[in-house]
């Protein structure tokens, strides 16, 4: 019996679950003006629609994410990181050569 008390109470939850569901749905659907927007241009929400479809199926991740992990494992390589390191001090050692005031040959006053 105890059971059965326990299988109600889940079927009631659930049925007001989905009740709430429902009325937040309509609700959102009002704020934006659902109903308007698909009859002045349902292009763009069937675009809106299958965007967000889109995404929240997982969007390109699945194909792309072998192409990521080889190219962040190509930037993270030892080598890779020691060329980034030593372009960084080159233009660190450009700009401080640049900060530094140059002598105009022939601008000096006697």
């Amino acid at each position: 019996m105890a059971a059965m008390d326990d299988m109600d109470d889940v079927g009631e939850t659930l049925k007001s679950v989905t009740g709430q569901a429902r009325e937040a749905v309509t609700r959102f659907a009002q704020e934006i003006e659902l109903e308007r927007r698909m009859q002045e241009s349902p292009m763009a929400v069937l675009g809106v629609a299958a965007a967000a479809g889109f995404v929240l199926g997982g969007g390109l991740w699945p194909v792309m994410r072998p192409f990521v992990k080889a190219a962040a494992r190509t930037a993270l390589s030892p080598t890779n990181l020691l060329a980034i390191g030593a372009a960084l001090g080159a233009l660190r050692a450009a700009s401080a050569q640049d900060e530094v005031p140059q002598e105009i040959p022939g601008a000096e006053t006697h």
